[in-house]
């Protein structure tokens, strides 16, 4: 495993899901959100916590782009071998994900859904993203 191209990919990957989660959860779903501010801590509350929100996201690229290099093959590498990975990575997150939350939550379908659509999005980009940049010396 090179470390030094892992540290890159980690870093673009969570330039990757920092951006799709604010498109996500700001721009797309904002205003639904808004209409809804009963289900969610209040902004100020949300702020205070924002640190941890950048660490998880931190944490989860740092692990997608280990589970990624470990499963390296050098003659399927690259951005094809990365937008395979995502969407494995999505699926292995986003259909559980949503189906405990429908289950739980008494959140509409069409939430659980665009959520699903997003976090699909998410993976597919951070993978291609990592196997762009996690290419090991030959």
């Amino acid at each position: 495993m090179n470390w030094g191209k892992l540290a890159v990919a980690a870093v673009g990957a969570f330039v990757v899901i920092f951006v799709t989660e604010f498109v996500i959860h700001h721009v797309w779903l904002g205003e639904f959100y808004k209409a809804h501010a009963q289900w969610w801590r209040p902004e100020a509350e949300m702020n205070s916590l924002i640190h941890l929100m950048f660490l998880a996201q931190a944490i989860f690229a740092v692990l997608l782009s280990i589970v990624y290099a470990k499963g390296y093959e050098a003659d399927k590498g690259g951005v094809g071998q990365g937008i395979r990975f995502g969407l494995l990575m999505g699926l292995l997150w986003m259909v559980p994900y949503s189906l405990m939350n429908f289950v739980i939550y008494p959140y509409p379908a069409s939430l659980i859904m665009n959520w699903f659509v997003g976090g699909m999005i998410e993976f597919f980009l951070a993978g291609a993203v990592i196997g762009l940049l996690y290419r090991p010396a030959k």
